[in-house]
C-alpha cells in the first residue's frame, strides 16, 4: 500500500480513507495501491494523482472481528470475570 515515503502527496482531512490501485502499469504511487481521504459525496478517483494513469477503487480490508469473550476464553487469557448477584455482591465466574 501507499506510504508517505514513496513521494505521493495527499491531503489529510477528517474524512473516510479509500484505497485505489492502477489498472495498468502505473507509477510508484499507484502500482502497489494508495490510500486517500475523500468525502463520501465525492466521486471515486479515475486517475492517479501523481502520474494521471487510470485507477480503480479497491475494497478496503477489514479486521477479523471481535474475539468471543466466553468465560473459558477470559480464564485462558488470565482475566477474572465478576458477575453482580445482588446489591453490592459479586461472584467470580472465571
Amino acid at each position: 500500500m501507499w506510504s508517505p515515503n514513496n513521494g505521493c502527496e495527499t491531503t489529510i482531512i477528517d474524512m473516510p480513507i479509500y484505497q485505489y490501485k492502477t489498472t495498468e502499469k502505473g507509477c510508484s504511487c499507484c502500482r502497489d495501491g494508495f490510500e486517500i481521504m475523500q468525502s463520501m459525496k465525492d466521486k471515486p478517483l479515475s486517475c492517479c494523482p501523481k502520474c494521471k494513469g487510470p485507477v480503480k477503487k479497491i475494497p478496503a480490508s477489514v479486521s477479523g472481528g471481535v474475539p468471543t469473550l466466553s468465560n473459558s476464553n477470559l480464564r485462558d487469557k488470565g482475566f477474572t470475570k465478576l458477575v453482580k448477584r445482588g446489591d453490592g455482591t459479586y461472584e467470580k465466574t472465571t
